[in-house]
């Protein structure tokens, strides 16, 4: 797992992916919250967005050495993964 004073870069990368997540779900709540409904296209929209930036998290948690995401591994990466259980 990353740390912040051993990798500084990629520690931001990680941390920018969790705000982002915590930013469009944020706006999901406050959204759904104010119009008091959502379409199940929207929804899904804005829930595989926020499943992506949690996902390329998880996925960057051992970053060590990147300094940036190629593209062709972003795709990749925003899937969600195969080595994370569910839990409750």
């Amino acid at each position: 797992m990353l740390a912040n004073n051993e990798h500084p870069v990629a520690w931001a990368m990680l941390i920018y992916e969790l705000s982002d997540a915590h930013e469009h779900l944020s706006a999901l709540i406050n959204q759904m919250s104010d119009v008091g409904t959502i379409d199940e296209i929207e929804y899904s929209i804005q829930l595989g967005h926020v499943f992506a930036h949690l996902n390329r998290a998880w996925h960057g948690r051992d970053d060590a050495e990147l300094d940036d995401v190629p593209d062709e591994l972003r795709e990749e990466r925003s899937k969600f993964p195969v080595d994370l259980m569910p839990v409750g």
